[in-house]
C-alpha cells in the first residue's frame, strides 16, 4: 500500500514539474528505491517518465 501511495505521489509530482530538474527527480526516486520503498520496475518506469517530462526543458 505504501508503494502505491509513493509511485502516485512521485507520478503527480514529476507530471506537474515539481522538481527543477529531471536530475533532482531521480535523486529522490533514488531513496525510495534505495529504502526499499519502490520496486525496480516501479523506479525503472518512473524514471523514464521524468526523462521524458523533463526532456523539453533541458533543450
Amino acid at each position: 500500500m505504501a508503494n502505491t501511495l509513493i509511485v502516485k505521489l512521485m507520478t503527480n509530482l514529476i507530471e506537474k514539474k515539481f522538481y527543477k530538474t529531471k536530475d533532482e527527480a531521480i535523486a529522490k526516486l533514488d531513496v525510495y528505491f534505495a529504502m526499499n520503498r519502490i520496486s525496480e520496475e516501479e523506479y525503472a518506469t518512473l524514471t523514464l517518465l521524468a526523462e521524458e517530462t523533463y526532456i523539453q526543458q533541458e533543450m
